[in-house]
């Protein structure tokens, strides 16, 4: 064989396995993460706009919602994927008084998620919600224009409607070339 046709079957062979390599990739990509890009300001200021997100998949296979979980979920209403974060567990009582988020009577401590300089106050008066068993309640950061779950005709979520958990944000409204 002379040298010409070795170096053809050398450059073959390199971009078979290049593209093998990038199908792998793009194929463990596909089934274990999903990537979303935020839309609009409701998770502000945590998401901004044009942020993006990567999730994990698989997340609630093993383990169950936690408060704080940052979810991206099937809407039945909107008939769309959202962003939002999870505030109501399993079995809790949800009420809005005075505009404030409190969980079984008790006020919602989020200062594990968000700063205290965030306003969180979200307008709402006297509203209660008990949520069922199995299902999860769901609220935008940005309580004053975020339409979640004190909104929906389909009030909770499911980890059947979650498709995945944040585990990285892209904040490409930050990088100084975007």
């Amino acid at each position: 064989m002379d040298e010409q046709t070795k170096q053809k079957r050398k450059d073959i062979v390199g971009w078979v396995i290049y593209i093998a390599v990038l199908l792998a990739i793009i194929i463990t990509f596909r089934c274990f993460l999903m990537i979303g890009r935020v839309p609009s300001e409701s998770m502000e200021p945590t998401l901004m706009v044009h942020d993006w997100l990567i999730g994990d998949r698989h997340a609630y296979e093993e383990e169950k919602p936690q408060r704080g979980d940052i979810v991206m979920f099937y809407q039945k209403d909107e008939n769309e994927t959202m962003v939002k974060r999870v505030i109501g567990l399993p079995g809790e009582t949800v009420s809005f008084v005075g505009g404030k988020v409190y969980i079984n009577g008790e006020p919602l401590d989020e200062s594990a998620y968000l700063d205290d300089t965030v306003e969180t106050d979200c307008g709402e008066e006297d509203k209660t919600f008990t949520v069922p068993e199995g299902a999860y309640f769901m609220l935008g950061d940005n309580r004053e224009i975020s339409l979640d779950a004190r909104y929906w005709k389909h009030t909770y979520i499911t980890t059947d409607d979650m498709k995945s958990k944040e585990i990285l944000i892209i904040p490409f409204h930050r990088l100084p070339w975007f």
